[in-house]
């Protein structure tokens, strides 16, 4: 048997952008031929819906609600929901550029860490890591022009190989990226609400055992176990063309510090 999970996704609680509730997704995703999804709300940088004014304590509590609509409404048919996190780093006033999905914390987690407002890429790596969790770079060769640069680390557990809502060659190039650091793939949707991918592109992961828990995709991941990764037959086209950059590219080494590793070499 195959059993398939959406591992990218954001509600209306939790994210700024996000179109419906938590709730909505858990019938439209079990009626899509899905076992499962993970909630991966905009963290505390990224788009998020809680107003950060709040206090500490109030704004986790606001932020998670999307997920626990979710939960909820998937235990009562069945259907399984994981806790996930997305957080954008904030680059020292050059912009908000590169993601990161978070796999394996919960609220409670949360509550007890304010501190994880000033956390920077090392400081993920390090303490995600030391809670059991494992760290995912998102869309990593995105290129909008909200982002003043490109931004790369050779230190997360995997990548998004395939986001389906991210352009042909940002896909590619992270396939490219992945075969030669040898990095672990998943793919994920990005959605924002109910059918914003159309089925041909929905995304996500394939295990051959079902998930019982965030700590089993987590496992899988950092002990490189076999999945499949949900994504349109033939896509990205290996032979197409790649735009330029058009802007910096900057790489992160293996402990999330800046590297002079030159943008080349990433291919």
């Amino acid at each position: 048997m195959a059993f398939l999970y959406e591992t990218h996704l954001h509600t209306m609680e939790g994210s700024a952008c996000g179109k419906v509730s938590g709730r909505e997704y858990v019938r439209f995703y079990k009626d899509s031929g899905y076992d499962g999804i993970f909630i991966t709300d905009h963290f505390y940088w990224g788009n998020c819906r809680p107003d950060r004014e709040l206090k500490w304590e109030d704004w986790v509590n606001q932020y998670c609600r999307g997920y626990e609509a979710a939960k909820e409404e998937g235990d009562k048919i069945g259907f399984k929901v994981f806790f996930g996190l997305e957080e954008r780093f904030n680059n020292h006033g050059a912009g908000y550029d590169d993601e990161w999905l978070i796999y394996g914390l919960n609220k409670e987690f949360l509550l007890a860490h304010p501190e994880m407002r000033e956390w920077t890429r090392a400081d993920y790596l390090k303490n995600v890591h030391a809670a059991g969790g494992c760290c995912v770079q998102a869309h990593p060769f995105r290129n909008r022009d909200y982002m003043g640069a490109i931004r790369v680390t050779l230190g997360v557990d995997a990548i998004e190989g395939y986001n389906a809502n991210n352009t042909e060659d940002a896909n590619l190039r992270a396939e490219m990226y992945a075969k030669k650091h040898n990095k672990l793939m998943i793919a994920g949707g990005d959605v924002h609400f109910c059918g914003h991918v159309p089925p041909e592109r929905m995304a996500g992961v394939i295990f051959d055992t079902p998930l019982e828990s965030e700590q089993d995709f987590v496992r899988a991941i950092l002990e490189r176990k076999p999945f499949a990764m949900k994504k349109p037959e033939g896509y990205p086209d290996m032979s197409m063309a790649l735009p330029p950059f058009g802007k910096p590219v900057y790489v992160y080494d293996k402990q999330g510090q800046m590297s002079d590793m030159p943008s080349e070499e990433l291919f």
